[in-house]
């Protein structure tokens, strides 16, 4: 299994996003979602949510987050899971979801936050001013599919 652990602000939203949640919050960039479909339809992964937008899942507490799933539905996106909610170290999280999940065989962390640790190697970081770029979509399918610069 092939796994993106997605984050969604600074990559599927950035900073000057204007269109809003129901509730104020930046929403999604149909531009990003396009990318993150091309990775998907290019790479089989499943989409695993690692943001802060995970918190409170499907109760009234977020309603941001149907408002994402129903925005990934219109391009044919799913989310397949959710990582845990521990401490607030995303990258502990991770790790914990990969523990629980032996049948991975690649996975990238798609996110502009950089506390991924133990694996920083497989972080494509965007950058909350840009969210996910043409370069950074590159960089996720080749890390995905197990293709390296020197080929």
């Amino acid at each position: 299994m092939k796994v993106l652990f997605l984050d969604v602000d600074g990559v599927l939203n950035k900073a000057n996003t204007k269109e809003k949640t129901a509730t104020g919050c930046s929403f999604v960039e149909d531009i990003f979602v396009r990318r993150l479909k091309n990775i998907v339809d290019q790479t089989g992964c499943e989409i695993v949510l690692s943001s802060d937008w995970r918190y409170d899942a499907h109760t009234e507490l977020n309603p941001e987050l149907d408002e994402l799933e129903d925005k990934l539905s219109e391009y044919g996106l799913a989310l397949y899971d959710f990582t845990p909610v521990i401490n607030n170290h995303r990258g502990k999280e991770i790790q914990s979801w990969l523990d629980a999940h032996t049948d991975v065989g690649s996975f990238v962390i798609l996110d502009d936050r950089d506390d991924m640790e133990p694996n920083m190697e497989r972080l494509v970081r965007t950058l909350f001013s840009h969210g996910l770029t043409e370069e950074n979509k590159r960089e996720t399918i080749k890390m995905l599919n197990g293709v390296n610069e020197s080929e």
